[in-house]
Parts: C-alpha cells; sequence; structure tokens
C-alpha cells in the first residue's frame, strides 16, 4: 500500500516562507501544497472543490494539514470525500462566523449570513486531531473544543500559541513529522476492504459541498 500524500492547506493569504506549512512541504516527505486555490479569496465552495479534486487526483490516499481557514474548506471537501483520506491535522482552524460563503466578513457589512449553519457539525469519519491555541483570536478556546468534539477529533490546546502562524513564532515545527509518521503507520495496518466499504456513505445525502455551493450562489444573487 502507498504511504499517504500529505497535502498542506493554508489559510487566507497563503502561508509564506516562514510558515511552519512551508518547512512541512520541505521535511516530511511525499508532502505538497494544494493546487487550485486563490489563497486572496476565501470562498468556501471553491476551496473545497480544489481540495477535493487534489484528493481525488491521488493515486493513493492523503493526509491533510490544514491552517486557518484552509481548516473549514478541508471539513467541507473531507465530509463528500472520506474514504481517500488517511488522517486530517486541523491547526488554529478560523471560526466560520468570521466568514460569508463569499469571503470575510468586515464590519462594513450589515448582517451577513456567516459559515455557521454550512460547516458540517459531524463526525469526519477520519482520524485526526484538533490543535487550537488557548489565545487565538481568530476561535474562542470554547468554540475551538465544540467544533473538535462535533468533527469527532482528538484536541490538544496549545498554551499562548495565538493563531500557531509565524507572528505567534511558529516556523520550524519538529512534533509535525512524527505525528504524520503516526497517522501514515495506521493506515497502512487498515485492510483496504474496511475503506472501500465505506465509500457509499456520501454518495445518498444532500452533501457538504453542495450546500455550501447553494449558500454562495443565494450570498452572490444578494449582492
Amino acid at each position: 500500500m502507498l504511504a499517504p500524500t500529505c497535502i498542506t492547506v493554508p489559510g487566507l493569504n497563503g502561508s509564506g516562507p516562514d510558515h511552519w506549512q512551508t518547512w512541512a512541504e520541505k521535511e516530511i516527505p511525499n508532502c505538497r501544497r494544494v493546487s487550485g486555490i486563490d489563497f486572496n479569496k476565501p470562498v468556501v465552495a471553491a476551496w473545497a472543490d480544489a481540495i477535493r479534486n487534489n484528493i481525488r487526483d491521488e493515486a493513493g490516499s492523503v493526509i491533510l494539514i490544514a491552517h486557518s481557514f484552509g481548516c473549514l474548506a478541508s471539513v467541507v471537501a473531507i465530509a463528500d470525500n472520506e474514504t481517500k483520506v488517511a488522517g486530517v491535522i486541523l491547526v488554529a482552524p478560523a471560526s466560520p462566523q468570521r466568514f460569508s460563503a463569499t469571503g470575510l466578513i468586515t464590519s462594513q457589512e450589515l448582517s451577513p449570513t456567516t459559515l455557521l449553519g454550512a460547516i458540517p457539525a459531524r463526525p469526519l469519519g477520519v482520524p485526526g486531531v484538533f490543535i487550537a491555541s488557548s489565545d487565538d483570536p481568530w476561535l474562542k478556546l470554547t468554540h475551538a473544543r465544540y467544533w473538535a468534539d462535533h468533527w469527532g477529533l482528538r484536541f490538544t490546546c496549545l498554551r499562548n500559541a495565538g493563531h500557531i502562524n509565524v507572528e505567534s513564532g511558529f516556523g520550524a515545527w519538529p512534533a509535525l513529522p512524527r505525528l504524520v509518521a503516526k497517522f501514515r503507520e495506521q493506515v497502512q495496518a487498515i485492510p483496504l476492504g474496511q475503506i472501500q466499504a465505506q465509500s457509499q456513505v456520501s454518495k445518498n445525502r444532500f452533501t457538504a459541498l453542495a450546500k455550501i455551493r447553494q449558500l454562495t450562489r443565494n450570498s452572490i444573487d444578494l449582492l
């Protein structure tokens, strides 16, 4: 069985040369950045669609390593495509309430519809970890625990780590390759038949991405 490919999914405005995701792409074997995303335009439907395409195009399974807004888009993509996702590492997810279907919510907007009701709030069906910070300005700690629980992910909280980015001192992250190695060991121990047996789960429901797309269309119509 092929070792899962690691795909990093940055947040709004992407991850620069000193970001821990950029470091991970160099330090973790078979690790690359997601393609097909305009990181300056946080439209969750477009991001989730690109992530889903990246997952589909891989010959084997994948491990998603997402940050901030990239976590929200990854969750939408995983919800409809969990059978090829061997693991997920969500780091400092942004709050769905900070975004609408068409982008970042600014103070000038009047009562925008947020992503809160559109982001799946059910177990993702994949092994994973949710890494939060006690003082993240993009997501309250109580909300972080809520999402980790609803997505069925192991919760880890870093003390006073801000948004777990360059500004809060995160460049090289030696623990990350070790975590990825554990995920790879676990997936190689799973019989392929068990993964294939789950493949019908997403086909008979109103998919998360379809729901997001409808919300996006409705939001554009109102502009």
